[in-house]
């Protein structure tokens, strides 16, 4: 991110982190919010737990989908000369852990257990939380 003479964003640095940060609210903490929700729809019964999942699937793919374009989009804005070895170690595990949240999320929503839900929800969770901690770290 380049900063203008006056100390702010540029229009398009300021689209493409607040792209970026929207994504991330709606993917993690989407997430945490719906682990909160459960057991209030778990006691309400029916199926309101799988509509609630369904209905934040809805939203959360695209986010993650937005949060993947703008996060190569992010890494294009940033100069080569000012990344460092340790920056370029916290990145690619940033990136791992991304693919560790897809992945568990994905693998959330296909498991049929109890225990393969508890175990791939909580690793998308914790490794998107992760990653979002390693992303602010990267941001300097």
């Amino acid at each position: 991110m380049i900063a203008s003479a006056a100390g702010l964003a540029s229009a398009t640095d300021g689209i493409r982190l607040s792209l970026h940060v929207f994504a991330a609210a709606i993917w993690v903490g989407g997430q945490f919010t719906l682990a909160g929700l459960v057991p209030a729809a778990r006691k309400a019964g029916g199926d309101l737990t799988k509509v609630l999942a369904r209905a934040f699937n809805r939203l959360a793919w695209p986010a993650f989908g937005v949060l993947v374009a703008t996060g190569f989009w992010n890494l294009s804005a940033i100069p080569a000369a000012t990344q460092t070895h340790a920056w370029k170690v916290v990145l690619y595990v940033k990136l791992a852990l991304v693919v560790v949240s897809g992945v568990g999320a994905f693998a959330h929503t296909k498991s049929k257990s109890t225990a393969g839900l508890a175990i791939w929800g909580a690793l998308g969770a914790l490794s998107s939380l992760a990653v979002l901690i390693l992303g602010v770290f990267l941001a300097g």
